[in-house]
Parts: C-alpha cells; sequence; structure tokens
C-alpha cells in the first residue's frame, strides 16, 4: 500500500485577472492522485473542514482511485486554499489561505506493513501545531518496515529561521530512506547552491538513504553510497509547473512499487533500476508540466 501524508486545498491557479483554473491541490494530494491514475492502490492522510470545498475534493479523490479513509474533516471548519500566480516561466508564486481550527488530529492511523510507502513533506510537515501528531506517524512507519520518502520542498529560506522548524526538518531527513527535493530547495535548506555541497550536507545526517535532486531544465541527479547518476530533463512544452515536483514523486514511487523494491532493496539497487526509477519521475513530471493540471493526464494510464 501506498500512503501520502500532507496538506490538501484547493488550488486557484492564475495566469491573469481573466484566466484562473481551479483544482484540488497540496503536493502530497497531487502525488496521491498520479498514483491513483496509474492503478496503484494509495491513501491520503490530512485534514479538510467539511465544506462545499472539502466535498468537491473528497469527490474528486474517489473518482481518481484514492482513498479517504483517513482524512480528518473538521466540523464548522472551512477548507483551505491557495492561489498560485503564475510567472513568465510558468513557475507559481503562493499565496495561502490556512482555515484550520486551534485543536487539531488525524481522525485514523494507518496500520503501516514491511515495504508499505509513506511519502510526506513540505511546510506541513514541520508545522508546530500538528508536527508531534505527524512523527508520530512516520515513527510507526518506519518501526513496521516501510519505505519513507521525504520531500521538503522549501521555496523560501526565510521559514527556516525559527530553529525549531529547522530541527524538524533536519529530523525528517535522518529519519528517510529516500530523500527527494529541488536544487531550490536544498539552496535554501543548506544556504549553498552547490549540488555536491548539498549531498555532503545531506549525508552528514543521513549516510545510508538514496538522494535525488531535480534541477528543473538541467534535468535530475542521484546520490546512491557515493555514486552519482545524472539524467537530462524532458524536453517538454511548459504550460506550468504547478506540480511537477509532485509528478516526480508519483513517478519515483510507480516504478519502486513496479519492481517489487523492498526497504533493504535500496542500497544496493543497480545502475539500471536507478535509472528506471529516475526516468520515470521525469516522464511524469514532464506530463504535468504540459498542462494546467496538478497531475498525470487520465489517459496516460
Amino acid at each position: 500500500m501506498i500512503y501520502t501524508l500532507g496538506e490538501s486545498l484547493l488550488d486557484i491557479i492564475i495566469n491573469s485577472i481573466d484566466n484562473a483554473t481551479v483544482k484540488p491541490g497540496g503536493a502530497m494530494l497531487n502525488t496521491a492522485v498520479s498514483i491513483g491514475r496509474s492503478k496503484l492502490k494509495v491513501a491520503l492522510i490530512t485534514e479538510l473542514g467539511d465544506d462545499d470545498t472539502s466535498n468537491l475534493i473528497t469527490s474528486f479523490l474517489k473518482s481518481n482511485n484514492v482513498s479517504s479513509e483517513y482524512i480528518n474533516l473538521y466540523s464548522n471548519n472551512n477548507t483551505s486554499l491557495a492561489l498560485a500566480f503564475l510567472d513568465e516561466n510558468k513557475k507559481p508564486k503562493y499565496t495561502f489561505i490556512k482555515n484550520y481550527p486551534n485543536s487539531r488530529k488525524f481522525a485514523k492511523i494507518p496500520i503501516f506493513n514491511t515495504d508499505d510507502i509513506l511519502l510526506f513533506g513540505s511546510m506541513y510537515s514541520i508545522d508546530e501545531q500538528i508536527r508531534k501528531n505527524i512523527l508520530s506517524i512516520i515513527t510507526n512507519a518506519n518501526k513496521n518496515n516501510s519505505i519513507i520518502i521525504y520531500d521538503p520542498n522549501i521555496r523560501n529560506a526565510n521559514h527556516l529561521t525559527n530553529p525549531v522548524l529547522m530541527d524538524a526538518l533536519l529530523q525528517n531527513i535522518k529519519i528517510s530512506h529516500i530523500i527527494k527535493g529541488s536544487d531550490e530547495d536544498f539552496t535554501n535548506i543548506f544556504k549553498s547552491s552547490n549540488i555536491q555541497i548539498q549531498i555532503a550536507e545531506l549525508r552528514k545526517i543521513n549516510r545510508n538513504a538514496l538522494i535525488i535532486i531535480t534541477l528543473g531544465a538541467d534535468g535530475v541527479i542521484a546520490d546512491l553510497d557515493g555514486q552519482t547518476t545524472k539524467l537530462p530533463a524532458i524536453k517538454t512544452n511548459v504550460v506550468s509547473t504547478v506540480g511537477a515536483g509532485d509528478a516526480f514523486n508519483a513517478g519515483i514511487i510507480f516504478v519502486i512499487f513496479k519492481l517489487k523494491l523492498r526497504r533493504n532493496d535500496l542500497m544496493k539497487i543497480s545502475d539500471n533500476q536507478l535509472k528506471q526509477i529516475l526516468r520515470s519521475g521525469l516522464q511524469f513530471s514532464s506530463k504535468v508540466c504540459a498542462t494546467l493540471d496538478n497531475y498525470i493526464p487520465t489517459k496516460e494510464h
């Protein structure tokens, strides 16, 4: 079983005042939908209000083969929104409208099994208000030999000026078996745009994880046990980059699941298997960048 843990909201993607698109969003929701459209079993662990927006989102998840069993609906509460303003390069700048209650929790916790996959990340994963609950889920998955994938998704270095948040982020890196982020993420985290420095800093925290760093138009680089592998990007007519990294996550999970890789296999995967994983991530990401959707097109799978 595949689980994604993160914030869910309604994305309003804005090209101009007369050109906006509304989609269910949130990094882990985006990934879950792409996985569901790939015909794999996936569940989303998240929080929503009990308004019309959450009805729209849960209906959308059901129609895309994503289990909503682990979604907590807060009564008398609105669902959060994200305004994504696209620049000339189709990269988004976000404004978030959060609507969480003062007291938060997860309604139901999965029973993790050996070689289940848990993906988590973004600022949500280090949110002080619910951090204890999130850490409990991650720790439980780890104890039950699930594969843990972490995507920090840090778009602004100012978010990490709080030492409590930074400590939580480093803890996430330490506990994970696959660490996947963009060069922008790790530049914000480690204050250096040098990829080798970023990998070295990650290795100080986690010696054994598979590290994957996406490089935008320059493709992707991975580090496994000191050996690096780099693949070029797929040429794409970019319409929007919203959801590109989330689709990359879905792509790598798709191949890990299809290859039936176990957690103990990750440190000894072959060069060919690693390239399959990275190539799938690039393919999923390319498909999303060619649309205004946050997920791969339904006709592709």
